[in-house]
């Protein structure tokens, strides 16, 4: 994979940073379903490689967040 530069790069530092805090919050972390760190799903992410991924907050019955996943979204499944 080519290094990430400029503007995304910026966007994964960001990202890592948001993301880091959670993690040490305790909020578990996952990408497509795997337990993953903050760089894990930072780099696929703003890796530019025709995907997108969307985040979901799952909350426990107190409405606090206890986990933050992300989901790879398929462009090439919706254009179908």
């Amino acid at each position: 994979m080519r290094p990430i530069s400029g503007k995304h790069r910026d966007e994964q530092f960001k990202l890592y940073s948001e993301l880091s805090y959670y993690d040490g919050a305790g909020i578990q972390l996952w990408l497509d379903g795997v337990p993953s760190t903050p760089e894990e799903i930072a780099r696929a992410c703003c890796a530019r490689e025709g995907n997108s991924y969307m985040r979901d907050y799952i909350r426990n019955a107190s409405d606090k967040v206890t986990d933050i996943a992300f989901d790879c979204i398929d462009k090439d499944e919706k254009s179908r």
